[in-house]
């Protein structure tokens, strides 16, 4: 992403397992912010993403890290797989696409120190790159009902919100979130 003056700002690529450490102390940053100040996606409340996870998503080759290229910081992260609670297959979707065309957004953040600096945006539409380059046909993700500000977000990369539906995931009492779509 370039900035005001024309310079790439930020770099964006799968996390390798030496930075497994940094994306672990990334997800606890931003974890830590939002219990101090409002915490849209209750990661607070649910103590998630745990280490573990983000562990295993390194493992899985399915997380994704925007450096800051001046620093090499790690300004936000996102998890991409196919991988989508049972909920999904219900969901009136507009496209109908084969589960490998699908690509899932998950975990999606921003670090403290990057908010308001575009890189949200950045990391959604790297998202979408990804997607492209991997043949899929459609994004998909959800959002719990009171993150007002991812919903509005993606309704700015062009995702169609779809409404509230009930989700069931494990180790969490929420239930309640808006999915959203975009097809390529």
């Amino acid at each position: 992403m370039e900035g005001r003056d024309g310079t790439v700002r930020w770099n964006f690529r799968e996390a390798e397992a030496s930075d497994t450490a940094a994306a672990q102390a990334a997800y606890r940053q931003i974890v830590d912010h939002l219990a101090v100040t409002v915490d849209f996606p209750h990661w607070h409340t649910e103590n998630r993403p745990s280490e573990a996870e983000v562990q295993e998503w390194i493992e899985a080759g399915e997380l994704y890290l925007t450096l800051d290229q001046a620093g090499g910081r790690i300004a936000g992260v996102v998890v991409l797989n196919h991988a989508a609670p049972d909920a999904y297959l219900h969901a009136p979707w507009a496209l109908e696409v084969p589960p490998e065309q699908i690509l899932v957004v998950h975990a999606l953040a921003v670090s403290p120190d990057f908010l308001r600096q575009g890189v949200a945006r950045f990391l959604v539409e790297a998202s979408l790159d990804v997607a492209r380059e991997k043949g899929c046909r459609s994004v998909r993700l959800d959002t719990y009902v009171e993150n007002i500000a991812a919903r509005e977000l993606y309704t700015r990369c062009g995702f169609t919100d779809l409404g509230v539906h009930t989700l069931h995931y494990e180790g969490t009492d929420l239930n309640q979130f808006h999915l959203f779509e975009r097809g390529l």
